[in-house]
């Protein structure tokens, strides 16, 4: 090796090590270390605090629970549930419907079925210990089944009524059984 040169065969050329720690390394290879919370004085200590704070205050958590909510409401609710029984008289279609009252179903004839309709509306509101509302929901929903029939039936024929949630609607039994000996 030459006096007066940097050994490392570069030609006296610097290259971007140095040296952390007594270390070879990288300037950029050393552990982050986040700024100071020190007082405030940093360039980045104001957007430190926002992210600090939108992370705690998760606010998307509530949307997220709201959209949440919405959507179970919606699909639990649009599709309805019937129960067949038949008798010796007729065919009973059963239809639980919790929470509706009288004036929120239809019921429409045709040919070759009834077409059941739900419109559902409520309002909901939530207030504090003194009274006062700070939010108030009203929410409304229409949903519609076709139950068919499984034989012409008349219109005067169809019988329902409405008691405790639950809807009962009655057809004639048309078809006899021919018993076998």
């Amino acid at each position: 090796m030459a006096a007066g040169r940097p050994s490392g065969g570069n030609g006296g050329r610097r290259n971007l090590a140095t040296f952390r720690n007594g270390k070879r390394g990288s300037v950029m290879n050393g552990p982050f270390q986040p700024p100071a919370n020190g007082d405030g004085n940093h360039p980045f200590h104001h957007l430190r605090k926002l992210v600090n704070q939108w992370f705690d205050e998760r606010p998307l958590q509530k949307l997220f629970e709201t959209l949440d909510d919405y959507f179970a409401q919606t699909f639990a609710a649009a599709y309805i549930p019937i129960e067949v029984k038949e008798t010796k008289r007729d065919y009973q279609i059963i239809v639980r419907l919790p929470d509706i009252k009288r004036d929120q179903i239809s019921l429409q004839w045709h040919e070759d079925g009834l077409q059941l309709v739900i419109d559902h509306h409520e309002t909901i509101e939530s207030s504090d210990d003194s009274g006062h509302v700070y939010e108030r929901r009203q929410q409304r929903r229409r949903v519609a089944r076709m139950i068919p029939f499984p034989y012409p039936v008349a219109e005067h024929e169809v019988k329902a009524s409405f008691q405790n949630g639950t809807l009962v609607i009655r057809l004639p039994q048309k078809r006899k059984y021919i018993g076998i000996d």
